[in-house]
């Protein structure tokens, strides 16, 4: 960071910030004492929540099913954790989200008490992002978390393309009693070059596909993480 402050002629505090707000809007990825140009793209929300609607809509249907009244419930951002806030019935329930249409969907039908979690904004994402919403989770705990990613390898690394949504998702597995991570077909393996833990720190795995790779299968089995295949 000090090159690169030396070669703009601005601050190291100023560089930091400016690199932090374009990682959040996911034009450029940290590396190992520096910063590059971003390899991996999500789709903007609208789009990808039309890709895959139908296997997105039974996970998320399965993900609210295991919600009991008078739950607190953290959900991630992220398209299929929006079909979880779609199909919930649960009553008396407390969602804490970033993500503005899970949060506007829940405003306009009054079904869940609501908590928005504050931070930057992220248009691609439709959400808020950032160390506040890390912050604000160090401050709260649920009963159950659904997290969404980006991948997840044949090795059991959950993987995304945004190293600022890793932290958060961190945060949210450290702020809730049972995780579970919603992920369609097209994940096995996905993509992207951050990591925020393995399959061993969740409690299931809600997926449409057929089958897992093997060695991803026996390491689920190994910490007796539950599989549910919609």
């Amino acid at each position: 960071m000090t090159e690169v402050a030396d070669m703009l002629q601005a601050s190291p505090a100023t560089v930091r910030r400016d690199i932090a707000e374009l990682e959040e809007q996911c034009l450029v990825e940290r590396t190992w004492g520096g910063v590059q140009l971003h390899r991996e793209m999500d789709d903007p929300f609208q789009e990808a929540l039309a890709r895959r609607g139908a296997s997105k809509q039974r996970i998320g249907a399965a993900a609210a099913a295991l919600i009991p009244d008078g739950a607190t419930v953290i959900l991630d951002i992220g398209t299929t954790a929006h079909y979880v806030a779609l199909a919930m019935e649960a009553k008396d329930v407390t969602v804490l989200t970033a993500s503005l249409p899970t949060f506007e969907h829940f405003r306009s039908t009054h079904r869940a008490d609501i908590v928005l979690l504050g931070g930057r904004w992220s248009e691609q994402y439709q959400c808020l992002t950032g160390v506040q919403v890390s912050d604000a989770l160090a401050r709260q705990h649920a009963d159950l978390a659904f997290l969404g990613c980006s991948g997840i390898s044949d090795s059991g690394r959950v993987r995304d393309t945004s190293y600022a949504q890793s932290d958060v998702k961190r945060a949210i597995r450290a702020a809730s009693t049972k995780a579970h991570l919603l992920a369609d077909a097209d994940k096995f393996p996905g993509k992207g070059g951050n990591s925020p833990f393995d399959i061993d720190e969740l409690d299931g795995i809600i997926t449409d596909a057929a089958q897992l790779a093997p060695t991803l299968a026996e390491r689920c089995a190994l910490h007796n993480i539950e599989i549910r295949t919609v």
